[in-house]
């Protein structure tokens, strides 16, 4: 039960944030995030790494 709501707690920060940038009044939306990160090597494995790790952690059961 602990962890649904940690993992709640994040998305509902996530969605915040998200929210904030739509504005102008905040960080970077996430696709300009993730577009910035996948504009270099390094960045595309940390992506397809961060991919890899939510598919085993969550959708192979």
């Amino acid at each position: 039960m602990t962890g649904a709501v940690g993992f709640a707690a994040l998305l509902l920060a996530a969605l915040v944030l998200e929210a904030a940038a739509r504005r102008g009044a905040g960080p970077a939306t996430a696709a300009e995030t993730v577009g910035a990160v996948m504009r270099t090597a390094p960045g595309r494995t940390a992506v397809l790494l961060a991919w890899l790790w939510l598919g085993v952690h969550f959708l192979a059961r």
